[in-house]
């Protein structure tokens, strides 16, 4: 289902007649009840597979993988002892059910996330979570490729063409651009925009650097010296140097804050950064390299 364009076939009878709104998107920083319900039936639903009732009538968490993860989840993520770890059905639900409808946004998906990259996690709990991002309309995304990752992307089309720009630095051996643009999603997860500006145009940089190693550090330079092998579009061009101009004159992003506290650069600002400077990576990649 679309973001921005609601399909009608999809809609309920009550929706589609005008007697109930038809849900918008969430934003940045917002999670539904209606998705914390569906996140943890995802995740009851996967815990189940390893309940048995080996001691009279009481159900406990007895067999791979969810036994290990909980255990992992316990001792690593909560940083709590391991002789406390209760493997005891009830108190699974009782403690999980509480924290997905109780924690903060970004703590909720900093537990989905270590339990997605655990090397244990079945792919299809992964697949069912990434299904109820999209459902539940939720402005993030999740990158199902190891180590999985939560990203912010405001429209389902901005979701894609990060997706689709990560997978593709990766198949073609760009590690260093896709580890900026990681770093950018996580700078933008923990509140601090200008850094996330920065490496998002860093991994344009680290693009443009290894298609032509000969060229300057400059982005200017390093598409001159492109240009003279395939001339670029001189929209996407002007585009692509007021991008990069703008980090170079924003006191805070491009050079260290002198006179004030801190850059002047939300979370608009960086996700905006984040699905531009993907694009025009992959535009890159898509032009250049041989």
């Amino acid at each position: 289902m679309s973001n921005n364009d609601p399909d009608s076939e999809k809609l309920s009878f009550s929706q589609r007649g005008g007697y109930e709104k038809i849900p918008s998107p969430l934003k940045l920083e917002e999670i539904s009840q209606e998705a914390q319900t569906c996140l943890w039936n995802n995740l009851y639903e996967a815990v189940r597979h390893s309940i048995s009732r080996p001691y009279g009538y009481q159900y406990y968490i007895t067999s791979p993988p969810w036994l290990n993860i909980l255990r992992d989840l316990h001792a690593y993520f909560f940083k709590l002892e391991l002789d406390s770890f209760n493997d005891d059905h009830e108190a699974f639900i009782r403690d999980y059910k509480h924290l997905i409808y109780n924690l903060e946004f970004n703590k909720v998906f900093d537990l989905l996330e270590y339990i997605m990259c655990h090397p244990e996690c079945p792919p299809s709990f992964i697949n069912d979570v990434a299904e109820t991002f999209e459902e539940c309309q939720l402005a993030y995304r999740v990158d199902k490729e190891q180590p999985v990752t939560i990203y912010p992307a405001a429209t389902e089309t901005e979701g894609k063409t990060i997706l689709k720009a990560r997978k593709q630095l990766r198949d073609d051996g760009f590690f260093g651009a896709e580890a900026h643009l990681q770093k950018a999603i996580d700078s933008i997860n923990q509140r601090e925009y200008a850094d996330s500006v920065r490496q998002s145009i860093n991994a344009v940089e680290a693009v443009a650097k290894k298609l032509d190693p000969k060229s300057s550090n400059s982005l200017d330079k390093m598409l001159k010296s492109l240009e003279e092998k395939n001339p670029l579009h001189p929209a996407l061009k002007k585009g692509l140097q007021a991008l990069y101009g703008y980090t170079s004159d924003e006191k805070g992003i491009r050079h260290p804050l002198i006179d004030e506290k801190q850059a002047n650069v939300g979370m608009d600002e960086a996700v905006f950064m984040l699905g531009a400077c993907a694009a025009f990576s992959s535009y890159l990649l898509r032009k250049y390299q041989s």
